[in-house]
């Protein structure tokens, strides 16, 4: 029974910050229907707003998209799995970045009367996840070399700890793997651009931010920073999702009389208890049982006891006038106070992005489109 709030305005006012920390064009990461805020409708608004580029996850995400962006540069991260994939790739004209020998054997086995197929190749600078080693790139130029068919375009990497301001010199040593990568290809005459600047990095270390950059949590709101020195630089986003949930009813619970199953809140004294129409089955976590709080204008409404399939209990005694039919803020508020999604997701004992991708997952209205 959640109702998921999506503000695209917010989302086109965080693009506009990225691009001017950035200097280059932006490719904005859309994968896991952006971060759970829907993704065709956040790159509709982007693309208005001028992006040319997004970034998708499986090569199915990208044949969704195409429906909707039929000029737009679509790049999978993931690139092809099998071979109806790469007729995907071909028919859809989506350009994969490729991270293993089995994927460019896969590209390899296409139609060999088909036009050159544009592709990026993903190196593994520091991650260690997916990805060709730095010192694979003769292997893959004497590749390229001998199948015309794959042209590449673009390289591309991914950092793995630009979020934490302590630890710049480590995401620099990754840059400077890529950039030794780039001039390999460059020395054999293969033109391509270079993308591996993540929010963090836009904001914090502009040395990775190459061609194109890759915002992807900073689109939404979530600042990068949140906990570290670095904070402000991340306090300009707007969030751009609210959660609202509604009031089923509202009670008395006596002092000595627990709540909800298991009886694991016992009320200190006499209160007024709301249920809220909001559980695990909407992907409000049942770890967040007695330790998260909802708001109703203003006023923080601490969770009492376990969160069920469909329902939670909230505190009301300090709140006058809540009755059933009225919503209370899950995440986000408004003018008279707001959740922020880091603060959920400390409760929640999880990131930021886990928090977007599982309430997302509700009915979403968008507005300001």
């Amino acid at each position: 029974m959640l109702k998921v709030e999506i503000d695209l305005q917010s989302i086109r006012d965080n693009y506009q910050i990225l691009a001017r920390a950035a200097g280059v064009d932006l490719m904005p990461v859309v994968k896991a229907d952006a971060y759970g805020h829907g993704m065709e409708q956040v790159a509709m608004a982007l693309w208005k707003q001028g992006a040319r580029y997004f970034a998708v996850g499986p090569v199915f995400e990208g044949l969704i998209l195409r429906s909707v962006l039929p000029e737009a540069g679509i790049f999978s991260l993931m690139g092809p799995l099998n071979d109806n994939d790469v007729l995907i790739i071909r028919q859809k004209n989506i350009i994969p970045f490729i991270h293993s020998w089995e994927q460019l054997q896969l590209l390899s086995n296409m139609d060999p009367h088909g036009s050159p197929l544009p592709v990026g190749l993903k190196f593994d600078t520091g991650m260690n996840r997916l990805g060709f080693k730095c010192d694979q790139v003769g292997l893959l130029i004497d590749f390229l070399q001998n199948n015309p068919k794959v042209n590449l375009t673009i390289i591309s990497s991914h950092l793995a700890l630009a979020d934490d301001p302590l630890m710049n010199h480590q995401v620099i040593e990754q840059w400077k793997c890529m950039q030794e990568v780039s001039d390999f290809f460059n020395q054999a005459g293969f033109i391509h651009q270079k993308t591996m600047a993540n929010s963090a990095a836009i904001l914090n270390v502009p040395e990775t931010i190459g061609d194109i950059a890759r915002p992807g949590i900073a689109l939404y709101g979530g600042n990068p920073f949140t906990g570290t020195c670095c904070e402000g630089k991340g306090d300009c986003l707007k969030q751009a999702m609210r959660v609202k949930a509604p009031v089923l009813s509202v009670s008395n619970l006596l002092r000595g009389e627990g709540i909800s199953y298991g009886l694991t809140f016992v009320a200190p004294r006499n209160m007024r208890v709301a249920i809220i129409g909001c559980g695990y089955a909407d992907n409000y976590s049942r770890s967040l049982s007695n330790k998260s709080w909802m708001i109703f204008k203003g006023h923080m409404l601490p969770v009492l006891g376990r969160v069920c399939m469909q329902m939670s209990a909230v505190d009301v005694s300090h709140v006058p006038d809540i009755s059933p039919e009225d919503e209370v803020f899950v995440l986000g508020g408004d003018e008279l106070g707001e959740i922020s999604v880091h603060q959920l997701a400390f409760w929640w004992n999880t990131i930021s992005y886990e928090v977007f991708c599982l309430l997302g997952k509700n009915e979403k209205v968008f507005i300001h489109s």
